[in-house]
This record gives structure tokens, sequence and C-alpha cells, in this order.
């Protein structure tokens, strides 16, 4: 198989034929204890004693014993100050439950058999001795390994290496929940081989309209991220998409980059108008433990960056937060890679130094777009290539720490609470040639905090017909019915509907658009001062009949500190 068949499959089909391309791991070095076998290691056969310490270093034995001889490797292990068991739910997944003592019961029963101390009679653990071994500091279980979390496709180590076996990774404290076929990395890569992986990223990337070098870069910075992130204990930046125009393909970028990265398509989580929502959503997603969290399709002027989102991605990364419903609190131990995604993103001041930024300008809804393949063909790939992505993620790391990790200095801007992050993701893009990664920080930071060219163009359209009169939705629904029937007559694509969504033209030009759509359609650009624009849409305390009144109003300029 050439490259070019590797980077261009005639299928879109599982059947990808990665054996050429993909071959098999090498054998891992065995350990001191390999050869011994596991039920010559713990006891078969545990004691229930007087004293309940001494029970509960029992349960103990018994729990690591049921690791030496599960045929998957260990399924118990500790987690933030707790025991827990890796199961199979019904649908095949992977879930990680506490142990109870219900479960407790039912792990030790598994490990052997149990017996009173100095008695021949078989028994089994009471409840107290069950209880006492839940309650008991963790710390008594040192035999029993420390549990990450779940990994679903192949993870990249700090050195370069790559688990892809399914169970638990002891280098990384992962359980990865699936095999992966995959290739050895180059131990020590050379220049063709970066150059192989900047022709993979390069086409399937190349099927969205970045508005610049930098844009382009920042994507595989995220990708970069999405494989790295097991390696930063801390947060990381936010990946913020602005796009331009509604279909643009933003939530279709951050879905390949989560599948390349994870070999499975991630699941979005809808943002909310309001704060409070969005508040409940980050806090979800950190009780979840989510790894990748897509806040998809922000409205324009939405404050989308809750105070937990902006504590989740500084300082140590923890949140502590509340069950619904009860006292009980939880703490996120595992920061998130969040990804935000919206039409005019309205980004303020206090977020820039906390984000890094893809712009796509795309031409507008009414426009054909010029993707090459189906939405549904480009995520099959992007799950196909998996392994590659993950492989090329290895040898650009590799290729920046043979040549002693050079330095990596923004070209200007500030993401001084990130250093690691920009050390590493920065160094490793930086020296394979991505020479314009992150070079629009300084941009994002010092231009207006609003949304881009054609929201100030929007507005200077409402301003030609409206000028500072008043003006309701029922009044602007009427200038956007007259010009879809100009559309309909083919007498020119001009106004405001070049604005709107592909649904609100199409229903403009049928005739069928209501001032309800209109109204939230113009809800979205309510008190946003775009970048460049004279004035901004208000809406008025007081109504007109039952309508809901807008007016434009100056945008005050502020000249000094």
């Amino acid at each position: 198989m050439t490259k070019s068949e590797i980077l261009n499959p005639k299928t879109m089909e599982s059947d990808l034929n990665l054996a050429e391309f993909l071959t098999p791991l090498a054998s891992a070095p065995e350990s001191d204890t390999a050869s011994v076998p596991p039920e010559a290691q713990f006891p078969s056969v545990f004691y229930v004693h007087d004293r309940i310490t001494n029970s509960v270093q029992q349960v103990h034995l018994a729990l690591a014993r049921l690791n030496a001889v599960s045929p998957e490797g260990p399924v118990i292990f500790r987690q933030e100050g707790r025991l827990v068991r890796v199961v199979r739910t019904e649908d095949g997944m992977y879930a990680v439950v506490p142990l109870d003592r219900n479960r407790l019961r039912l792990a030790v029963s598994e490990a052997g058999v149990w017996k009173r101390f100095l008695k021949d009679e078989v028994t089994e653990p009471d409840n107290a001795l069950l209880d006492a071994a839940v309650a008991a500091p963790i710390e008594r279980y040192w035999k029993v390994p420390v549990l990450a979390g779940l990994y679903s496709g192949a993870l990249l180590r700090s050195d370069g290496t790559v688990a892809s076996a399914a169970g638990y990774d002891a280098a990384t404290g992962f359980f990865l929940t699936r095999d992966v076929p995959f290739p050895p990395v180059p131990v020590h890569p050379s220049a063709a081989d970066v150059a192989f992986v900047r022709e993979m990223f390069a086409d399937i990337f190349g099927e969205f309209l970045f508005a610049s070098e930098a844009d382009r870069a920042n994507a595989v910075a995220a990708l970069l991220m999405a494989v790295l992130r097991p390696m930063f204990a801390g947060p990381v930046p936010i990946w913020a998409i602005d796009k331009n125009t509604p279909r643009a393909g933003g939530t279709l970028l951050s879905l390949v980059v989560g599948a390349l990265a994870y070999g499975e398509v991630p699941l979005v989580h809808a943002a909310s108008r309001r704060r409070d929502e969005m508040e409940k959503v980050v806090r979800m997603t950190v009780r979840e433990r989510l790894r990748f969290v897509v806040l998809d399709n922000v409205a324009p002027g939405t404050d989308w960056t809750p105070e937990v989102l902006l504590s989740a991605t500084s300082g140590s990364g923890r949140v502590v937060s509340r069950n619904m419903g009860t006292y009980a609190s939880f703490v996120s131990r595992v920061p998130a890679f969040f990804v935000v995604n919206g039409v005019h993103l309205d980004i303020r001041a206090d977020v820039t130094g906390r984000m890094f930024l893809v712009r796509l300008s795309a031409p507008k809804a009414w426009q054909e777009m010029r993707f090459r393949r189906t939405k549904t063909e480009l995520l099959d790939l992007a799950v196909a290539m998996h392994p590659q992505a993950v492989w090329g993620a290895a040898v650009l790391l590799r290729f920046w720490q043979d040549a002693g990790e050079p330095v990596f200095r923004l070209s200007s801007g500030n993401l001084s609470e990130f250093p690691e992050w920009l050390r590493v993701t920065g160094g490793v893009l930086a020296h394979a040639g991505w020479t314009q990664v992150l070079a629009n920080q300084g941009e994002v930071q010092t231009e207006e905090n609003a949304a881009d060219a054609e929201g100030a163009e929007l507005v200077a359209a409402l301003h030609a017909v409206f000028g500072e009169e008043r003006f309701s939705a029922k009044m602007l629904l009427k200038v956007l019915l007259a010009e879809g029937e100009r559309r309909r007559r083919g007498e020119g694509v001009e106004g405001l509907l070049n604005y709107a969504d592909e649904g609100m033209i199409r229903s403009a030009v049928a005739g069928t658009l209501s001032s309800v759509k209109v109204g939230m359609w113009l809800k979205g650009f309510v008190g946003t001062r775009f970048s460049g624009a004279v004035w901004y849409v208000e809406k008025e305390t007081e109504r007109k009949g039952n309508q809901r009144m807008y007016v434009l109003v100056p945008v005050e300029r502020q000249s000094s500190l």
C-alpha cells in the first residue's frame, strides 16, 4: 500500500486495510514476576480473624489475588480515595463502579475460599468486616493499583511509546477498553516520517475552510492536544472554534478531531443562552469525568464562560461541585479538554489567556459548500484513521525529543497559565514545520473582544433599513419576505438574508417565514458589540402592544483606560 492510498482510501468502511501500515507491536518486556504463576503470588484461602484489622488485611490480599488471576488483567483499583471495579455493562461498554459492601462481598468471594481463623468450617466475610473494609483508609490497599480512568483508543505515553492492548496500562494508570492494531513507532523518526505525518494531516484538515494558516496550524494543535491530554495533570486551554456563518463546519471539525484522537465520535453538549444552564452542563461533564467536552453551537452574544468553566481551566483544574438534590459533593480530579464552537463567538478579555482560537471562514449559508466528503464519510474516515493519527502524534513527539526539545515561544500574546502545555504542544509542532501555530494569539488578545466583520456588516445593513428608529421582529419580517420574493424571481441575493441560516432563507423565498423565527434570530445579536461596528442591537424594556421592540444604539468608544 502506498502512502497516497493510506491518505485516500477507496472506501470509508471499517475494512480499511491497515495490515500493511499497522504491524503488530513488539512484545512488552516481561516483568520480574511474569514467570511466577499468579496463584503462587497470593493465597487462595483467606481468614476472618478476631481482630478486624487483620481481617481487613485479608480482604486486601483477596483483592490483589483477584487482580492477579483475572484473565483480562487487574479489574479492582483505587480511585479518588475509594475502591472501584471496572465492569462490562449490558451494552458491551465499560464502566467504573465503587465497591460497596455487596460488590466487595462478590469480589472477595471470587478470589478464593474464606474460613474462620483456626477453624475448619468454610465461611464468608460478615457485614461488620465488609463495612470496615469499605471504610478503611485507602492506603491499606497498597497492592491494588491506582486507576486514572477509562480510555477508548490507543494511548500515547510521555516517552513516545504507545499502549494499544485492552486492559490496564500500569505506566499511565489508564484502563484501555479495546485493542487497537498499531504500528511500531520509529525510535528515531526521520524528516521523511515527519513529512508523511504532515501530508496525512493536511489531507483530512484540507476539508475545512480555515481563515488563515495560523487557524489551520491551531487545528493540528487541537488534535495533538487531544492525543497528549493524559500527559498533563493540570488544565489545558479551551479550544474555541469561531465560525462566520452557520454550517461552516465547526461542529464537524471538533468531531473529526475527537474521532482521530480517541477512535470514536465524541458526544456533543448543546450550549445554552442562559449562563446558569451552561454552568449545569459544564458541571455534569466534570462529574462524568469526560475528557473531550464539546460545547456546541454557542449563539452570537452568549456568555459561554461560566465561572465553573474558568475554574476547570485554570489553577489545578479541580472543581468542587454538589450533586443535584443532595448535600454530597464531588471533586473533579481529571481535567477535561473543553471545545467551544459557535457563530461570532463573543470572546471576553479575561478569557483570551485561557484559550486558543481556530476561525472558519466559509461562504454564506445560501452558497454551495466545498466539502469533498460528506459528513458521514469524513467521520468514518477519522475513526478508521485513529491509529495513524496517534502514530503521527508519536512520531512528532519523538522527533522533537530527539532534537533536545527545542524551546517554543509565542510570537505574540500570552498563555502563561499553561507553561507545560505551551512548551510541548508549541515545541512539537513548530519543530515539525507548523511555524504559524498559535500565531494569532496576540491578535485575539489585542482586538476588541466581540465578533468579526460580518457581524458589523449585518448591523450596518440593519441601520441602512431602520436607521435609529425602533423596529420589531414583525417589521423585520416584512423586509426579509420582500428579499425572499426578489430571490424567488431571480432579481438578486443582496440584503439581510445573506446573514441568515439556510432554513430562514428557504422560508423567506417560500413566503412561510414567521415573526417568531425572525425574533429568535434577532435575539442572537442583542447586546453584541461587533468589532468595527458603529452600532449594536439593543432590546427595549417597553413593548409596543404585544410586540418586543429593538433599536440600534451607537457604540461608545473607550479612548483611554
